[in-house]
């Protein structure tokens, strides 16, 4: 067997051999070379930041609470949760506010915090994300009458282009009131 056969046969065969997810690896010099060594590809392996790379073991046995900030204090932050329940976590310099600072959340401020043995790890401010027709535009106020009819009070502070009553739009933003969204970004979609 010549070299030019055992490369395109070890290229064909590492072809084929990568789907789902394995690498192949041929050192063939000759009939006589070392056979293939296979391995295994792991996004997250040793020197990658993918799924299992650094910091998943932390999250390891954790939770995830849902619901509206009731306090924040110094090292302590109580949630109401979706189901009415009430639960207090402990905080520290550690516990990461994704976006800001954890001494700027408000009461009422919908989150989603990663908890592990009663402490807040990470804490993130939830978008809301509606899809509907824009009614009664008045400066940077709006209302969004939703594809079932809710309607949901819209805060156009901070995009740049108003829509136009009519206008279809979809939007993404906070809750901070409990009811209003404070639009971050605004895309008009096709009528």
């Amino acid at each position: 067997m010549s070299k030019k056969s055992a490369w395109a046969g070890a290229i064909v065969a590492a072809v084929g051999l990568t789907v789902g997810g394995i690498a192949v690896a041929t050192a063939a010099e000759g009939p006589d070379g070392p056979p293939a060594a296979f391995a295994e590809r792991h996004p997250g392996g040793p020197g990658g930041h993918g799924k299992g790379g650094p910091g998943k073991e932390k999250l390891k046995d954790s939770t995830l609470v849902v619901g509206r900030v009731k306090s924040v204090e110094s090292g302590k932050l109580t949630i109401t949760k979706d189901d009415g329940g009430e639960v207090s976590l402990s905080t520290d310099g550690s516990t990461k506010l994704r976006g800001g600072d954890l001494a700027g959340l408000k009461a009422d401020q919908r989150v989603t915090v990663r908890v592990k043995d009663g402490k807040a790890l990470n804490v993130a401010l939830a978008k809301a994300q509606e899809r509907g027709t824009v009614k009664d535009v008045n400066g940077n106020n709006a209302t969004l009458v939703q594809v079932d009819g809710l309607q949901t009070p819209l805060d156009l502070s901070a995009v740049s282009e108003k829509p136009k009553n009519g206008d279809l739009v979809a939007v993404t933003g906070t809750v901070s009131d409990g009811k209003t969204i404070k639009v971050e970004k605004l895309r008009q979609l096709p009528k």
